[in-house]
């Protein structure tokens, strides 16, 4: 397990008094070391959901910062089996007309990006990352997972914030704009040393592989458990970042063109045809 420092950020759009939930422990997630960066009218909870009330001035910026232990869930509902005979976006109408209990879940991806899904009597129901993962089993990749789509049903990969459960159907309700991380993050300059190696390299001024080693590093370090996760279900999928970066590192040494060639076609091959990634006799595939 591993615990995250993140900040929630929201901007008043008019003056008035605004609704927002609060990160509270869940299932999935445990929270603490909550600071507001202003003080509320009142916190209290309602239909399961911690909410906060503000007086905000237009234009004024909120935020919220917290430490953050997710968890990934995994249950094996007695619905499973039957929605997967089912197109995703018919799954929550399906489940609500067989009397189950169907919520939204709207939170956030670790990545920042907004993200909902649903509840089905508390069991999360992810039928858009179910869809994505199908068409492209590398998809979560850069959050250094590479759940099977099945996992969505019933569960989910442990990288995500729960914020509030709404009805649904439902209206819109008022959510917090943003999600960062507030840990330094040594990616992003190893990225930009390795690309600024590889095009002095590409201009005949070879830098060696030792500009490049630090964010391969960073990268296994993140996402190599992902990746070998991802080859039993999706080898050909697995097999592109390798292959890249190997291609990568022979441009600061020896270039070799038949490893970018044979990037690029794999490429191509895992877009055109996304399932081709996924062996015939996987479940996955089917």
């Amino acid at each position: 397990m591993f615990s995250v420092r993140l900040a929630l950020r929201f901007r008043a759009l008019k003056a008035g008094e605004h609704l927002l939930p609060l990160p509270a422990d869940l299932p999935g997630q445990r929270v603490w070391d909550l600071a507001l960066s202003k003080r509320p009218l009142e916190v209290y909870e309602a239909s399961g959901n911690a909410l906060a009330r503000f007086a905000l001035e237009e234009g004024e910026v909120l935020e919220v910062r917290f430490s953050l232990r997710p968890e990934p869930l995994a249950h094996d509902p007695p619905w499973r089996e039957a929605l997967l005979r089912e197109p995703p976006e018919a799954w929550p109408g399906i489940l609500a007309h067989r009397g189950h209990r169907v919520e939204r879940a709207l939170g956030f991806l670790l990545s920042g990006r907004p993200h909902t899904w649903f509840l089905v009597d508390g069991l999360p129901l992810d039928p858009v990352l179910f869809q994505a993962l199908k068409e492209d089993p590398a998809h979560l990749l850069p959050l250094g997972v590479a759940p099977r789509p099945r996992v969505y049903l019933g569960g989910h990969e442990g990288k995500r914030l729960l914020l509030m459960r709404a009805p649904w159907p439902g209206e819109e309700v008022p959510m917090w704009e943003g999600l960062r991380s507030l840990d330094p993050d040594p990616l992003p300059p190893a990225r930009a040393l390795a690309l600024g190696a590889l095009g002095l390299s590409a201009l005949g001024l070879p830098t060696g592989p030792w500009p490049y080693l630090p964010y391969l590093l960073l990268l296994a370090l993140r996402q190599g458990k992902a990746l070998k996760d991802l080859f039993p279900t999706a080898p050909l999928r697995a097999l592109e970042a390798p292959l890249f970066h190997a291609f990568a590192l022979s441009v600061t040494l020896d270039p070799r063109p038949e490893l970018g060639l044979g990037f690029l076609a794999l490429f191509f091959w895992n877009r055109l045809r996304p399932s081709s990634g996924v062996p015939p006799e996987s479940p996955e595939g089917a």
